[in-house]
């Protein structure tokens, strides 16, 4: 039997991570032998790994540690490639594979624009490593970027050679996605326009302006907000939405199963400063729910608009209805309280961008996302 692995520094519900358990399932499905490396096994999607696929704890206390297990592994087991997706996975994998001198193949995911990860780096050690990128990541087999956009910033940031780059967007399991869509307990007003916003509670999915916008949504129809995930802004979130006096904003915290929400839902709302592929849009136009989302100069430009100019980024004042969905400037309150009132009352234009969402939908179908990594073993 075929094998192959994935290395994670933990499971905490990023988009990366949960890219790589989708990756391994469907590999285990496809009868290949699949290793999951774990630094660390703490985080949310720790009771969300297949039963199938084999997790090796490699039991050391700092990342850079991780090197000596991962060279073990290489020489013991010699998977076909081993899978990373995180700027310190990845070099920790290019490092055991120059050590290991084995023939694994070694692929290196990029899940964001790394002119915007690195503007927030704040400890000196983390300042090193873009400098680290440039030199160790050109020795992988293959960098695999999760879209145009992100594999352009690679070229520009890293000085990567565009041969070393390949895109292939992020797999989803689509009739498991509907299946579980339909499992759950619907525990708010069914007569109110419901507002979706999913992320981790942190600077980067900016939710402090989509509270403000709906603060503002309120006046003029009943709603209520729905945000799903966890993180350090909790508390501020909470008191913000304390201070403005609105009771119809739920921070729900993490959920295994987002699907269900996402299906009763009316309207996503992706108010990210930066991203690279979002999983949560694609999961979103599989279920048929519309979009609004922020022109952060990566992939919610080339989800909703893919034959755009992708570089392209909406100034403040400027909302784009693309083919897929609206576009909007980032943090641009006035925008995006006017575009969700317009799709409020447009019920032809919500319904054209459902059904449009749906049939885009199927081109991160499971099984043609892993032919495309099986054309590079």
């Amino acid at each position: 039997m075929k094998r192959i692995g994935f290395f994670l520094i933990g499971l905490y519900g990023g988009g990366g991570e949960k890219v790589v358990l989708d990756l391994a399932k469907g590999f285990v499905e496809d009868g290949f032998k699949v290793d999951l490396l774990l630094f660390s096994r703490k985080g949310s999607l720790s009771n969300g790994i297949d039963s199938r696929i084999n997790i090796i704890d490699l039991n050391v206390s700092r990342i850079l540690f991780s090197v000596f297990p991962i060279i073990k592994y290489l020489k013991k087991e010699k998977p076909l490639f081993i899978l990373g997706t995180s700027e310190h996975a990845n070099l920790v994998l290019v490092l055991a594979k120059l050590f290991s001198r084995t023939k694994t193949k070694v692929f290196l995911r990029v899940g964001m624009t790394f002119s915007d990860l690195f503007k927030n780096y704040k400890k000196k050690r983390d300042k090193l490593i873009p400098f680290l990128i440039k030199i160790l990541y050109p020795k992988a087999d293959m960098i695999i970027a999760n879209s145009q956009n992100v594999a352009q910033d690679l070229v520009k940031t890293s000085k990567i050679s565009k041969d070393k780059i390949k895109v292939i967007y992020n797999p989803k399991f689509i009739d498991e996605i509907k299946r579980k869509s339909e499992i759950g307990n619907w525990q708010f007003s069914k007569d109110k326009f419901t507002l979706l916003a999913i992320g981790r509670l942190e600077k980067q999915k900016d939710f402090k302006t989509l509270i403000l916008a709906f603060a503002e949504i309120k006046e003029s129809i009943d709603t209520q907000l729905i945000i799903l995930g966890e993180g350090g802004q909790r508390k501020e979130l909470e008191k913000m939405i304390l201070d403005l006096g609105l009771k119809d904003v739920h921070l729900l915290g993490f959920m295994q199963n987002p699907y269900f929400y996402m299906k009763n839902a009316d309207l996503l709302i992706s108010t990210s400063l930066w991203e690279g592929f979002s999983n949560v849009l694609i999961e979103a136009g599989i279920l048929g729910l519309p979009i609004i989302a922020t022109d952060c100069g990566s992939g919610s430009r080339e989800l909703l608009a893919p034959n755009s100019n992708f570089n392209k980024q909406l100034e403040k004042g400027k909302i784009e209805y693309v083919e897929y969905g609206v576009l909007v400037a980032k943090q641009d309150k006035e925008s995006i309280v006017k575009s969700i009132l317009i799709l409020r009352q447009n019920t032809e234009l919500l319904e054209d961008y459902s059904q449009k969402s749906k049939q885009r939908s199927q081109i991160f179908n499971v099984q043609k996302i892993l032919e495309e990594y099986k054309k590079l073993i």
